[in-house]
């Protein structure tokens, strides 16, 4: 059977990975050790992504062109991974702001096959620990965005995108979808032809990660602190 957007197996796919991660988030928040509980489902999640992209390339046999992890939520993602494991600051300020762009592929996804599928499963654990992170990092470690962390991911952002536009330029690929509209039904579709959806989606990011910012940079928590073991 393949996967239908929005259908009642979508809507339980999304309950079910919140209720999940929701767990997983109790279990981060009260452990004395949060940062080693994030290290070891990071390095889960990592694990994940690798044997589908082993399945890919090896059993399946996709080109490596199109294996490359340049695509937003893959990008986000090794912020997300790496800055959990080492505790970078930089990548998880980043990872906090391009974690919006998860929301939206959770609810137009690019798969075609339901549970327990294992593209399936890579795909909205991957994504949804994208959001985890974004909310452990906030309620738990107490990371606080400011106007710099959000310009810095702002510019970091767009250096990127000129990156992979050039190799997409060099190896015929699409990776952003910056250099063509993709083919499955996405937002994209209506924000315009090329190249002027790439500028809708830039103001776009630009007014919700804002909102991000003001929303979030002076939150307080209402957990007690606790003492980090790195």
């Amino acid at each position: 059977m393949e996967f239908e957007l929005f259908s009642k197996l979508h809507i339980f796919y999304l309950l079910g990975y919140s209720i999940f991660f929701t767990i997983l988030y109790f279990i981060v928040s009260l452990n004395r050790d949060p940062s080693r509980v994030m290290r070891y489902i990071s390095i889960s999640i990592l694990g994940i992504k690798c044997i589908e992209l082993f399945i890919r390339y090896k059993l399946i046999g996709e080109a490596w062109t199109h294996l490359l992890p340049l695509h937003l939520c893959n990008i986000v993602l090794i912020f997300a991974i790496f800055g959990n494991i080492f505790r970078f600051k930089p990548f998880l300020y980043a990872e906090f702001f391009w974690s919006i762009g998860a929301l939206f592929a959770i609810l137009t996804p690019e798969i075609r096959n339901n549970f327990p599928d294992f593209f399936n499963i890579s795909f909205f654990s991957t994504h949804f620990y994208i959001i985890f992170t974004a909310i452990v990092e906030y309620r738990v470690f107490d990371l606080r965005p400011t106007l710099v962390n959000w310009l810095g991911s702002l510019l970091s952002l767009n250096l990127i995108s000129v990156g992979v536009f050039l190799i997409n330029s060099v190896l015929g690929t699409n990776y952003l979808y910056i250099s063509k509209k993709p083919t499955f039904n996405s937002p994209l579709n209506y924000l315009g032809d090329w190249p002027n959806y790439i500028i809708s989606v830039e103001i776009i990011y630009i007014v919700l990660t804002l909102m991000l910012l003001f929303l979030f940079k002076n939150g307080k928590l209402k957990r007690k602190k606790f003492k980090q073991i790195d």
